[in-house]
């Protein structure tokens, strides 16, 4: 009988999504079609971010890799502190409240600026007053190289979550297709000039933060028409404050539960295992693309339907992601050990028990992500920060007693524990919120298994569709 519902809702659902909105939300895109719209931009990323990977392994070597590794985990940080979890709230007031800007954007502009003179004052402060052993190999260059990237990186994150806040995800995928091509472009370029250093590859990232960020303001000018009214968006700053802290604080926890790995094997190690890890890291984080397409697209729907009949959906969503993850994880394993070395070259074959170590929890926090997203757009984004400090302690004591043992195999093991965890109770959480059972949340059934054929020629037509339309589409749409 379940299985029968179920087939019943994929049909629908595909009906619905995939022709379009109809008459339910005539501005806003459906579902599934949000998802292959994102998709048709995530492949292009994905490949440009592949290239780039390539680029840095066979022109830079593991070391420099590592070093890329250790500045780009630092601005990731930096950014988390200077955007103050504001995107989250870009996202969700911008779904509920879309014709009234002015009311909470200025004091979201204030946030971030003050946010941003925080995270880059503390980063001069650790590198240059105190020189920590865990930043050992990085450059005053590289260093000076940061602090611009902080801010750039703050303003395209938040002109982005803006445009998902919009549902505007054929835009938004072809800014971040232009990213990525501009980064790499841009240190291709800047080799002659810097070398085959670690510095050239931030350059890039930098070069193409600023083209992202001048594509996506030019596109979102209709959106700063009259959001200045500074008087009446004060009484929106505590809110916002509260908004903010309460989800950034889970979101660093969350990045010091999958990054402080990083920090670790470079306190114990150097540079060079940093670069084989990471590479690691970053093909097993492939199986992240899928559930962070969909949370993107899940965010605002369910901003904006819960109590109507946003439960079954979830739950409905939850169970594809999980299908869909295995069986990627499943391919990843099998083909790591000759991909890895014939693509990257031999000096990096110490990277696939890395890959081996890690999927397992990387499939478990490929769930937690797309429940991350759920949560929070029902304003229970509360959770996300207990999960996030259950994964950051984990990752505390299995780093420092399996990476002096075990090397970067030990990281990875730790790693894939602490998102095992974080995710488990994620899991615990949205069970609760929604009333269902344990099958009804993970489990796909067999007439959903049956519907996989039925989605996926849909999903391809349509992706063709998409990728056409795009393809003749400015970005200024």
């Amino acid at each position: 009988m379940r299985g029968a519902i179920v087939q019943d809702q994929t049909d629908v659902l595909l009906l619905q999504d995939l022709r379009g909105p109809g008459d339910r939300h005539a501005s806003r895109p459906g579902f599934i079609s949000s998802i292959l719209t994102i998709a048709g931009g995530q492949l292009g990323c994905i490949a440009l971010a592949a290239l780039t990977e390539l680029c840095f392994a066979r022109m830079l070597g593991p070391a420099p890799r590592g070093l890329i590794s250790l500045c780009m985990m630092s601005i990731a940080f930096g950014c988390m502190v200077g955007s103050l979890g504001s995107e989250a709230t870009v996202v969700v007031w911008i779904s509920r409240f879309r014709e009234n800007h002015s009311a909470w954007f200025p004091a979201v502009v204030l946030w971030v600026v003050t946010g941003c003179v925080l995270a880059v004052f503390a980063w001069a402060v650790l590198y240059w007053k105190f020189h920590p052993s865990f930043l050992k190999g990085l450059t005053p260059r590289l260093a000076l190289l940061v602090v611009p990237a902080i801010p750039a990186w703050v303003l395209f994150s938040v002109l982005m979550a803006m445009l998902v806040g919009e549902e505007r995800f054929r835009l938004r995928s072809v800014i971040a297709l232009i990213n990525r091509l501009a980064s790499l472009l841009s240190f291709l370029i800047c080799l002659p000039l810097f070398g085959r250093k670690a510095e050239t590859a931030i350059v890039g990232n930098l070069a193409g933060l600023i083209v992202g960020a001048g594509l996506a303001w030019a596109s979102l000018r209709h959106f700063f028409r009259g959001a200045w009214r500074i008087q009446g968006a004060q009484q929106q700053l505590i809110p916002t404050v509260v908004f903010g802290i309460r989800g950034q604080a889970g979101a660093l926890a969350s990045f010091f539960s999958y990054r402080l790995d990083v920090f670790v094997v470079n306190y114990f190690l150097d540079a060079s295992q940093v670069g084989l890890y990471a590479l690691g890291v970053i093909v097993s984080e492939t199986l992240w693309q899928l559930p962070a397409i969909v949370a993107l697209a899940l965010f605002p729907r369910t901003a904006r339907t819960v109590g109507a009949g946003a439960e079954e959906f979830t739950c409905l969503i939850l169970r594809q992601v999980s299908l869909m993850t295995t069986v990627a994880a499943l391919v990843v394993a099998a083909a790591s050990p000759f991909a890895i070395p014939l693509i990257f070259g031999a000096r990096f074959a110490p990277s696939v028990p890395v890959i081996w170590w890690i999927l397992p929890g990387t499939v478990a926090l490929s769930l937690g992500k797309v429940i991350s997203a759920d949560l929070t757009a029902r304003g229970l984004n509360i959770h996300l920060p207990i999960s996030a400090l259950i994964g950051l302690v984990l990752t505390l004591i299995l780093d420092f007693v399996l990476i002096p043992r075990m090397g970067i195999q030990g990281a990875a093991l730790a790693s894939s524990v602490a998102y095992l965890g974080a995710a488990m109770y994620l899991f615990v959480v949205i069970r609760r919120a929604l009333k269902v059972s344990w099958r009804s949340l993970l489990v796909p059934s067999l007439a959903e298994l049956l519907a996989q054929r039925k989605l996926w020629g849909l999903a391809l037509a349509r992706l063709r569709t998409v990728s056409a339309v795009s393809s003749t589409s400015s970005p200024s749409e």
